[in-house]
């Protein structure tokens, strides 16, 4: 009778155990199935809407930095290696937003990376950057609004690109907000004529 007992219990705990594991599958199954059929289009309604509302600046100019850090490094050796590039708001605001690919620029010394940077910009400021490595996919390091300051961390690629740091920078000249006001005094009070006429006595 208490082996039956035992037995009964160990039972439904198996099936218990398989009915979970079976559940998490098809939960995961149907995670995976909406991700991948509702996400893009949720996306790209998104990216609609920001491109048609909420569009950069036709005077922004947006820079980019990668830097490249290489580890042990011998002494008097280059510690770092770097690629920059400036895109204006103005190419950004295209239909079809503005793409730039690059290459790492020649050097004396020669160079430690290899790797083509694409860069892309949509009309909301919204962009993306990837590292296309010497062998293998392209890596998309960054894709999200482009926030003026911000360091994005990278790893690297083993035989092609170390790891390194994206940093945002935005190079336009930007108007203050808030009211205008005068640093002169007398212009505050337009007392300046008074004072101008006290000068010439």
């Amino acid at each position: 009778m208490f082996s039956y007992k035992v037995a009964k219990k160990t039972i439904s705990k198996g099936l218990i155990a398989i009915i979970v594991a079976a559940g998490g599958a098809c939960l995961e199954a149907s995670t995976d199935l909406i991700k991948n059929n509702f996400e893009p289009a949720l996306m790209a309604t998104r990216n609609f809407f920001e491109d048609q509302f909420f569009p950069i600046p036709d005077g922004a100019l947006l820079g980019l930095n990668l830097t490249f850090y290489i580890p042990f490094a011998k002494a008097g050796d280059t510690s770092a290696e770097g690629v920059s590039a400036t895109i204006p708001g103005s190419l950004c605001l295209k239909p079809n937003g503005h793409s730039i690919v690059r290459a790492f620029d020649e050097s004396f010394y020669g160079r430690q990376n290899n790797a083509v940077i694409h860069l892309t910009c949509r009309p909301s400021g919204r962009i993306s950057v990837s590292l296309v490595p010497q062998s293998g996919h392209s890596v998309k390091i960054y894709e999200g609004r482009f926030n003026d300051g911000d360091k994005v961390a990278f790893s690297g690629v083993p035989g092609s690109y170390y790891a390194g740091i994206l940093t945002m920078y935005r190079l336009d000249a930007r108007e203050p907000k808030g009211p205008w006001i005068s640093i002169n005094t007398c212009l505050q009070s337009t007392t300046c004529k008074d004072l101008d006429a006290s000068l010439e006595e």
